[in-house]
């Protein structure tokens, strides 16, 4: 009966897993779509109310999501006029940004450089920089939709069948 009610916490505890990573890889998805919808926002306020970038991360803050705490934060960095320039600020934030443990190591590099290219050039530039980084974002977040399927596949039958093996190997 012990080895039993053992061995189903370990198929558990597999499928547990490789359910977890199935959640990574959705919440990637989320992150970029969300990252997405804020660089479309951007653009669009940049090109036509002319805002400035406190402003923006303001509004950008109040949307939660994800990203939340890294507008509030930038927000703040910018009124709290420290001398430091935008990027330094936008490096520091990320760094403490907790849900970038789901990001893979090109989407962490996409962002510095949009923080790198925010709020440090006239409008004009930072309307084509914008889009740039829409586009790649676009080619990011498509190729991560495309990989989904295969990667919760593959996830849920290795971490079952590890589940199985270990099962049998302790059994």
């Amino acid at each position: 009966m012990l080895k039993a009610a053992g061995v189903i916490l370990i198929l558990f505890g597999c499928g547990g897993l490789g359910w977890h990573a199935v959640l990574r890889h959705t919440a990637r998805i989320k992150m970029l779509a969300e990252l997405e919808q804020a660089l479309q926002y951007l653009y669009g306020e940049i090109e036509y109310s002319g805002s400035d970038m406190m402003e923006l991360l303001d509004r950008l803050a109040a949307r939660q999501g994800y990203f939340g705490d890294l507008w509030k934060n930038m927000g703040d960095c910018l009124r709290s006029y420290d001398g430091k320039g935008f990027f330094y600020h936008w490096k520091r934030e990320l760094h403490k940004l907790g849900t970038a443990g789901y990001l893979k190591r090109g989407d962490m590099e996409l962002l510095c450089s949009i923080g790198e290219n925010l709020g440090n050039m006239d409008r004009q530039t930072q309307l084509h920089t914008l889009e740039i980084f829409q586009v790649r974002l676009r080619e990011i977040l498509l190729q991560a939709r495309q990989e989904y399927g295969e990667k919760v596949k593959v996830s849920g039958i290795v971490w079952i069948t590890a589940g199985l093996f270990l099962a049998l190997v302790l059994v």
